[in-house]
């Protein structure tokens, strides 16, 4: 009978281990974001011969506890508006103010103003880079309508710009979809 109860306590823990409720030293596993710390503590079943007295042995096993690692938090930083105060800037800490808005990398530059392109015609030598800055105060976009060549800023936000090279001479017109002011670039025979 107490060989029955061995074989059958043998396949009881066997059959854990493989299930993955007790796993062997050094296959620990655990949370994300915790820390096994081993701890000590589990009686073994009692195994005897014949013969034998019963002595319960104790063997160290080790289990996981989970321990929680702290996580940084950011705290937000708010932008005073009107008569408030400043919110306070943690001692160390420097704020840099934000710079201008980049610039636009063009040979000739035209506005988008509340009023229309300015200016609405630009005549330009072949090979010139010609930007667009929504200086509106609205959404606009730069397309191309005529037959010469195909460009589309996409919509333009306030203070974003768009620019593009004008290879090819001929007249090219375009349109601000959202407003329906009209312009034209003039492109002649680079001489230089």
């Amino acid at each position: 009978m107490k060989r029955m109860f061995g074989i059958l306590a043998l396949m009881v823990v066997a059959s854990l281990m493989i299930a993955g409720c007790v796993q062997p030293a050094g296959n620990e596993t655990g949370t994300p974001g915790a820390t096994p710390t081993p701890t000590l503590a589990a009686e073994t079943p009692v195994f005897t011969t014949p013969g034998q007295a019963e002595t319960p042995m104790t063997t160290p096993v080790e289990t996981p506890v989970e321990t929680p690692i702290e996580t940084p938090v950011e705290t937000p930083m708010t932008t005073p508006v009107g008569n408030e105060t400043p919110a306070a800037t943690p001692a160390g800490v420097t704020e840099t103010p934000p710079g201008p808005p980049a610039a636009v990398v063009a040979d000739e530059l035209i506005s988008i103003t509340d009023g229309g392109f300015s200016p609405s015609s630009v005549t330009v030598p072949s090979g010139t880079t010609v930007g667009w800055t929504n200086d509106a105060s609205t959404n606009q976009t730069v397309t191309a309508t005529g037959t010469m060549g195909f460009f589309d800023s996409g919509l333009l936000a306030p203070g974003d710009s768009f620019t593009y090279p004008f290879t090819a001479t001929g007249n090219y017109t375009y349109t601000s979809q959202t407003s329906g002011f009209a312009g034209e670039i003039i492109v002649t025979v680079n001489t230089s």
